[in-house]
Formats: structure tokens, C-alpha cells, sequence
């Protein structure tokens, strides 16, 4: 398995843990990350580093499905933490 698969699968495990003590209102920022990381792992042509590739994803698809800037910030924390974790 290629580096950019095996860091989307790293996150993907972390952010699934994260949500199993998540707060009700994480719940929709970890919902919609996770099966995002499983778009861009099947069909963004790899890149050298998955975490900036998957950041700008976020951004992108942000505008696609026009949320809110309070779902944004909750998506682009929680984001954070799971690189935070992952190291």
C-alpha cells in the first residue's frame, strides 16, 4: 500500500475513534470527514503529502455543499486534532 493510501487509512481509524467519544455536536463534522478521506484516497491522484491534499479537498467541497462557517470551523478543528493525533 502506497504512503498517501496508508496515511488515509491512518486518519480515517483516527477520526472513527474520535467519534466513538465524540459530542453530539461533533458528530456531523466526523460524518462528514470520513467518508471525504475515502474520496480522496480512491480518487485524487496521489500526492506527496496526503494531509495538505486532503485540506484543500475540505476547502473545495466546503463551497460544493455550501455549510456554514460554524461547520466549517467545527470540521477544520476536529481535522486538526486528528493530524494532531496521527503525527
Amino acid at each position: 500500500m502506497d504512503s498517501f493510501s496508508a496515511r488515509a487509512d491512518q486518519l480515517s481509524n483516527i477520526l472513527r475513534q474520535m467519534e466513538q467519544s465524540a459530542e453530539d455536536d461533533q458528530l456531523f463534522a466526523l460524518g462528514y470527514m470520513i467518508p471525504q478521506l475515502t474520496l480522496v484516497a480512491e480518487y485524487v491522484e496521489p500526492e506527496d503529502n496526503f494531509d495538505a491534499c486532503f485540506t484543500q479537498w475540505l476547502y473545495q467541497v466546503f463551497d460544493d455543499d455550501n455549510l456554514t462557517s460554524e461547520d466549517q470551523q467545527e470540521i477544520i478543528g476536529l481535522w486538526q486534532e486528528a493530524l494532531r493525533l496521527a503525527g
